[in-house]
């Protein structure tokens, strides 16, 4: 492959990346298939993804197979094949995304309101010390 050709695919990832549609929310498998995608050392094979999630999971080599199809068409990964193996690399940001879905849970259920939501987290969980210390710590340093 020539420079020129490498410099192509490696723009046609950045336009890919910068692409991504954050207000997607991923189901359950896919997000959990979407973690292995961020944990692993990129490109990485349908082999590693089956050591690392699918496995655990109790899937077939398909069943994995369609999730990475599912998170491809929608613009979060990108795969290329090289002889009889495919492999995979994240496109979407993890942070972006984590930030994306949790604007977009707050907005459903606690009408937008970050004290809403915390005095609920605050009502079905018990915060220790540490924590709570954590977290004036982190709202001095925020504001």
């Amino acid at each position: 492959m020539s420079d020129g050709q490498q410099n192509g695919i490696v723009n046609e990832l950045i336009n890919k990346a910068a692409a991504v549609d954050y207000s997607i929310r991923l189901p359950d498998s896919e997000y959990e298939v979407m973690t292995a995608v961020w944990e692993g050392e990129p490109p990485m094979t349908t082999a590693f993804l089956m050591q690392q999630i699918g496995t655990k999971k109790g899937w077939k080599a398909p069943t994995l197979i369609s999730f990475l199809t599912r998170l491809e068409e929608r613009g979060f990964i990108a795969s290329f094949k090289k002889g009889k193996e495919r492999f995979y690399m994240p496109l979407a940001d993890r942070e972006k995304y984590l930030h994306s879905v949790t604007e977009q849970f707050v907005n459903l259920y606690h009408d937008g309101s970050f004290v809403r939501f915390m005095d609920s987290l605050f009502l079905s969980r018990k915060f220790d010390d540490k924590e709570a210390d954590e977290l004036l710590a982190w709202l001095r340093q925020r504001y």
